[in-house]
Parts: C-alpha cells; structure tokens; sequence
C-alpha cells in the first residue's frame, strides 16, 4: 500500500472511521455491493475509500486472494462553520 493516497486527501476532520484489515487467505462467496455516502447542511468535503494490497477493486466470487492488506477510511470536514 502506497502510505500517502486519495484517502489521505482530508486531513483534520470532522468526522473519521477507518478499519485496518489483513488475511492470509480471502474467499468472496458473492461479490459486495457498497456504498458510502455524506448527506446534510452545511455543505461538507469527504472522501471515502481503501488503500489494498493483492485485493483487486473489483473482486470475483470464489476466488481466492492471498496476503491480503485493506486499509479503509471514510472522513468528513464541515466547509461552511457559521455559527447559529
């Protein structure tokens, strides 16, 4: 995994969650649908997103991927900060 990458892209927010994965052996039964999403007022800057290694964006169904690291991290930061 590249230390610095999109997901890095906020720094200070808001509002963080991450998670830190690592497996020797990973097997999808189905391929995951996902979705992340910020909604609301005031307007805010997010992103959201994972950093992988031998884990391809797109999996297949029963395959099975080896020595698999996934860093995922999901961040917000207010833009507008009236007060009221």
């Amino acid at each position: 995994m590249s230390p610095q990458t999109d997901i890095d892209e906020i720094e200070h927010p808001d509002t963080e969650f991450g998670a830190n994965v690592k497996a020797e052996r990973l097997r999808f039964e189905e391929v995951p649908e996902t979705d992340v999403g910020f909604h609301g007022e005031p307007e805010i800057e997010s992103v959201s997103g994972s950093a992988r290694e031998n884990l391809p964006e797109e999996v297949e169904a029963q395959k099975e991927y080896r020595d698999v690291s996934v860093r995922w991290r999901a961040a917000a930061r207010l833009t507008d900060r009236r007060d009221g």
